[in-house]
């Protein structure tokens, strides 16, 4: 009997004793999520579903390398500058791009054929296109180069790809549209100019 009211008593006695490591509940703190901003070289080139025609306005992507997809670095230099020395605008990113009309162009020499409009970070080019079934040539008259106000007109990458941006168009040759997506040819190498369709 004295064994049972020790091992009672012991028992009692451990259970009254206070636990010295209380559980700690953990507070999570969940961040909302953050809606992911377009970097400034970033283009969405997936496939949007839609009727996208030839005649619009097209974004300059990149001049885009045949082989393995990827975009070059000249465009994206230019991107930065361009970002950098106007006041680093996130919600009016800067578009290059190019844009068909079926209206008759207004340049000696075009009087014919339609007028376009390309303007990239330091220049706006404006003449004309003849476009048939795939094949594309375009005419930049001397009086339809404009020098855009930009204070990053000066840079060596905008110099650059605006020469690039002339040269690719002026020896372009054909054209394939795949969706939402204008891509150019002509200009010997790896590379194609790639364009997305402006909404």
């Amino acid at each position: 009997m004295g064994r049972l009211s020790i091992v009672f008593l012991a028992f009692i006695i451990f259970s009254c004793i206070r636990d010295n490591n209380p559980s700690i509940t953990e507070e999570v703190v969940e961040t909302p999520p953050v809606e992911k901003q377009r970097g400034i070289c970033d283009f969405d080139l997936s496939d949007k579903e839609g009727e996208f025609t030839f005649l619009r306005t097209w974004e300059f992507a990149g001049f885009q390398n045949i082989k393995n997809g990827q975009l070059d670095n000249l465009t994206c230099m230019a991107r930065v500058a361009d970002f950098a020395l106007n006041g680093e605008d996130w919600d009016n990113l800067y578009k290059v791009t190019l844009t068909f009309t079926e209206t008759k162009s207004k340049f000696e020499g075009c009087q014919s054929d339609f007028a376009f409009e390309a303007i990239s970070f330091g220049t706006k080019f404006t003449g004309c296109y003849i476009e048939n079934q795939g094949n594309i040539s375009f005419h930049f008259p001397e009086n339809g180069i404009e020098i855009l106000p930009n204070p990053a007109g000066n840079t060596m990458p905008i110099a650059e790809f605006d020469y690039d941006y002339k040269t690719y168009l002026q020896e372009a040759k054909v054209y394939q549209i795949e969706k939402n997506k204008l891509y150019i040819y002509g200009k010997a190498g790896d590379y194609r100019m790639t364009f997305v369709a402006l909404d």
